[in-house]
C-alpha cells in the first residue's frame, strides 16, 4: 500500500471514529440535561460547520478528537465560568466524560465482535504507551487493513483509541474523570480548568513517538534496517548477557 493511500485510509478511519464518539457524547448530554452550543469533531480551525436545532457542528481537516461547548450560565463567585455541565451531579458528569470512550468501545465491538473488541481494548493500554514498538504495530495494522478490510481495521483502531483516552494524562478522558472525582470529593475553593504543562509534554511525547513509528512503518515497512523497537530489544539482550557471570 502506498504511503499516501495508507494516510488517506487512516484519516478516514479517524474521521469515522470521531463522528461516532461525538454523536454518542451529544446524545448522552441531551439525555442527562446538559445543554450545549457546539460540537467539534476536529483539532485546529474548522473547515465548515452545520447548524442543527441551534447547535453548531463543526468539522476540520484534523478530524481527531471530539469536544463540546456547553451553554454558559454566568460566572461563579470564584471568577470561573459556570455552565450547564457544572450543574450536573458528579455521577452524571462522569458519565458525560465517559461517553466518548463508550462510543469508541461500542464501535469496536460492532466492527469486530464483543470478545475480540474487548480484547483489543484491554491490550491497548500497554500498546499505546509502548512507542518502542510503534513501527511494528503500524505495519501490522495496515496489514490488517489489507487482509481483513475496512470494518475490522476501524474496530481495532477504535478500541486502541478508547484505551488511549482512558489514560490519566491531560487532556484525555481519564484525567478529566479523575479531576471531576477530586473536585466532587474535596470541593476545592479554586477550580482551574487549565491543562497542566507536564500532561501536555507527556501526551506530546507519546504522539511524537507514534508519529515517528507511523513514518517508519510507511516509509520502510519491510526494511531490514532495525527500527526503535528492534534496537530496544537488542539493547536489553546485550545488557542481560553482559550482566551474566
Amino acid at each position: 500500500m502506498a504511503p499516501w493511500m495508507a494516510l488517506a485510509w487512516l484519516w478516514l478511519l479517524a474521521t469515522v471514529i470521531s463522528l461516532v464518539s461525538g454523536v454518542v457524547m451529544a446524545l448522552v448530554c441531551w439525555a442527562v440535561g446538559a445543554s450545549f452550543s457546539e460540537v467539534r469533531f476536529h483539532l485546529g480551525p474548522p473547515l465548515f460547520f452545520l447548524r442543527i436545532r441551534g447547535v453548531k457542528w463543526s468539522f476540520g481537516l484534523l478530524n481527531i478528537g471530539t469536544s463540546v461547548t456547553f451553554e454558559a450560565l454566568g460566572i461563579r463567585r470564584d471568577g470561573s465560568d459556570n455552565n450547564s455541565f457544572l450543574q450536573l451531579p458528579l455521577p452524571l458528569r462522569l458519565i458525560v466524560h465517559l461517553s466518548t470512550v463508550a462510543g469508541m468501545l461500542l464501535l469496536a465491538v460492532v466492527c469486530l465482535s464483543p470478545e475480540r473488541g474487548l480484547a483489543a481494548f484491554t491490550s491497548g493500554f500497554e500498546q499505546v504507551v509502548n512507542v518502542f514498538l510503534a513501527r511494528e504495530r503500524v505495519t501490522a495494522f495496515f496489514a490488517l487493513l489489507r487482509t481483513e478490510g475496512f470494518w475490522p481495521a476501524l474496530g481495532m483502531l477504535s478500541a486502541k483509541l478508547a484505551a488511549l483516552n482512558l489514560l490519566p494524562l491531560p487532556p484525555l478522558t481519564g484525567y478529566l474523570m479523575l479531576r471531576e472525582l477530586w473536585r466532587g470529593i474535596f470541593k476545592p475553593q479554586i477550580r482551574s480548568d487549565a491543562v497542566p504543562a507536564w500532561g501536555t509534554l507527556l501526551v506530546l511525547m507519546l504522539f511524537l513517538g507514534w508519529g515517528y513509528g507511523l513514518y517508519e512503518g510507511l516509509a520502510r515497512p519491510y526494511s531490514r534496517e532495525p527500527g526503535l523497537g528492534a534496537m530496544f530489544r537488542e539493547a536489553k539482550r546485550l545488557i542481560g548477557s553482559a550482566a551474566e557471570p
